[in-house]
């Protein structure tokens, strides 16, 4: 599955505090792992302020198909962004691996174009022309 990010946030209306905890540590094999603590005392003083806490993981590296399957385009064409500098990437041995945080940008950037150009469409269908 590969290196996972451990993220846990705590949402009142919007996220108020995070808590990321990097693969590295995480991956230690103990049961009283300082890690486990913190999360410990994470979870509490949520529940304690009557908030909601939702855990999740990300993956740290994410393969071409990965990102052309989440950005709902073909692996081609992730591949050409790759190589014309769109897409920035970091090469393990002859592969490319684009971060999570590129991908994340990738996402907002593709999605705010698509609300941009359905706006129009939306409102009209949703108010009536104007």
């Amino acid at each position: 599955m590969g290196l996972l990010y451990l993220c846990v946030g705590v949402y009142h209306g919007v996220m108020t505090e995070a808590l990321t905890l990097e693969p590295e540590v995480v991956a230690a094999d103990k049961a009283d792992a300082p890690w486990m603590a913190s999360l410990l005392d994470y979870v509490r003083r949520a529940g304690q302020a009557g908030e909601t806490v939702t855990v999740t993981s990300k993956p740290k590296m994410m393969t071409p198909a990965d990102v052309a399957r989440g950005l709902m385009m073909s692996r081609s064409t992730v591949s050409r962004k790759i190589a014309a500098g769109e897409i920035r990437s970091v090469k393990v041995g002859n592969r490319h691996r684009i971060p999570y945080h590129e991908y994340r940008r990738l996402w907002e950037q593709t999605m705010g174009a698509l609300a941009d150009a359905w706006a129009a469409d939306v409102e009209a269908e949703l108010f009536g022309d104007a």
